[in-house]
């Protein structure tokens, strides 16, 4: 055998692999590589594969293909985080293209959020409703933080409050906004409403000012009742010493009042006016005293060098709520009436009281014409506590003639009409609803060292 014949023969003898000595010592660290290049980039990208056939077979998967043909779809690159310490309900990051460091993702510093695990996708849960009210003012007219862990920061809210006589049914109509249905215990109640045995009594339920907050974001405000010869009592009868600034217990009730209206008028969009039995004379005045007593509406810089002060202030929008109506209440002539003493009464007045809500809308009181921009808000509500007078057998078994729509429609046309009404913005700047919390407790304060204020009580000596 020649010598090129050997050469050959050596050629064509195959490549031992993985041999030599060293092997063995190369494949540990290849495979130490490998653990602290995957626990050092905490990241898989997995993504479609660059290069198939028209099949859908797979032509080649190593790199060097890959990076030589271009895909004909855009590369979609799922970054799922392969940290164990990193929370398995919170949403993984979906991206397009190429991915650089410093695009991942950390999880060293990052926020806990709650998800909501739906099919297909991951939401947001819900902010936390609340099972019942907090009072923010309490019994001797201070201001409490209790309701400021219930708030975010979000714009969207809407406040509705609520005014009225003891025993009008404030709390009531405010659950039944609320979220309450006119078949639920009134124990059950956010608002608690006057029980049987305050109404023997003849003593109020509510004390200062209770907050509620719904799941849409609307913050309810009931306010203890306004005038309350209730109040007046409790203070005589339990001695309490009133503040030096009011001579007599019936000027602190009736101060205490006003502060309540005043406040509410500069920190709600909506304020809903609640009687009983008749328009009373004695409330709408209230009312009046109330708007010329509100603190004025702080303005930018810019607007208060302008002169126009009138246009600054802020007056909210004023529902009136006829409660425990009589059948006669819903007839077109009573309904008139009302309209238009309300109108007479208030013509003079900067608060919005015309155009929102009406029995007209949604067929709630037959034989009206249809919403004038010129009709007063008001809204008819019956008596509750109504029951059938006949023992008939016969008769209990037929739907009894009413004369108006049954309860249950006519808190679903409130709820509608009152959700709908339009939503002013309270100040020169738009808030938040911590925002909001932080200018009305500022608000509170500046209605009871208010000046105007002090001017008024002085002139009750």
């Amino acid at each position: 055998m020649s010598d090129q014949d050997r050469g050959d023969r050596g050629r064509r003898r195959p490549r031992r692999r993985g041999g030599g000595p060293n092997s063995g010592n190369r494949k540990i660290d290849r495979e130490t590589y490998d653990v602290d290049y995957q626990s050092a980039k905490p990241t898989i990208i997995l993504a479609k594969p660059a290069t198939l056939d028209s099949g859908g077979g797979v032509l080649s998967t190593s790199p060097s293909s890959a990076s030589s043909i271009k895909p004909d779809k855009p590369v979609v690159m799922a970054i799922r985080p392969r940290d164990e310490s990193f929370s398995s309900g919170s949403p993984s990051s979906i991206s397009t293209g190429e991915t650089t460091p410093s695009q991942v993702p950390s999880t060293s510093h990052r926020t806990p959020v709650t998800i909501v695990q739906t099919e297909g996708s991951n939401r947001l849960s819900a902010p936390p409703e609340m099972n019942q009210s907090v009072k923010i003012v309490d019994e001797s007219h201070q201001w409490s933080d209790a309701g400021m862990e219930v708030l975010l920061d979000q714009t969207d809210f809407f406040v509705v409050g609520v005014l009225g006589l003891q025993g009008s049914g404030k709390s009531t109509i405010l659950s039944l906004l609320a979220g309450n249905n006119p078949t639920d215990n009134i124990r059950q109640y956010i608002f608690p409403p006057q029980s049987k045995e305050s109404r023997e009594v003849c003593e109020h339920q509510t004390t200062g000012i209770n907050m509620f907050v719904t799941g849409e974001r609307t913050i309810f405000l009931d306010t203890q009742p306004v005038m309350s010869p209730s109040v007046l009592d409790k203070i005589i009868r339990q001695e309490k010493k009133i503040p030096p600034e009011y001579s007599t217990a019936e000027n602190c009730v009736e101060m205490q009042s006003l502060h309540q209206a005043a406040f509410l008028m500069s920190v709600c969009h909506i304020i809903l006016v609640v009687q009983d039995w008749f328009t009373d004379i004695n409330l709408i005045r209230f009312l009046q005293t109330a708007e010329m007593l509100k603190p004025s509406t702080p303005s930018s810089s810019h607007d208060s060098s302008s002169g126009s002060e009138e246009t600054n202030d802020y007056y909210p929008r004023i529902l009136f709520i006829q409660n425990k109506c009589t059948r006669d209440h819903f007839s077109r002539e009573t309904h008139k009436a009302t309209l238009c003493t309300l109108s007479k009464m208030l013509e003079t007045s900067k608060l919005k009281i015309k155009g929102e809500v009406s029995m007209a809308n949604g067929n709630l009181l037959s034989g009206l014409p249809k919403q004038q921009p010129t009709d007063v808000n008001l809204y008819l509500f019956p008596n509750m506590d109504n029951k059938k007078d006949s023992q008939d057998t016969i008769l209990t078994l037929l739907p009894e003639y009413r004369g108006y729509p049954s309860v249950t429609t006519l808190v679903n046309g409130l709820r509608k009409q009152v959700y709908s009404m339009p939503k002013d913005t309270l100040t020169h700047a738009t808030l938040s609803e911590k925002n909001w919390f932080h200018y009305a407790a500022r608000t509170w304060e500046a209605v009871k060292k208010s000046q105007l204020m002090a001017e008024y009580n002085r002139l009750l000596h």
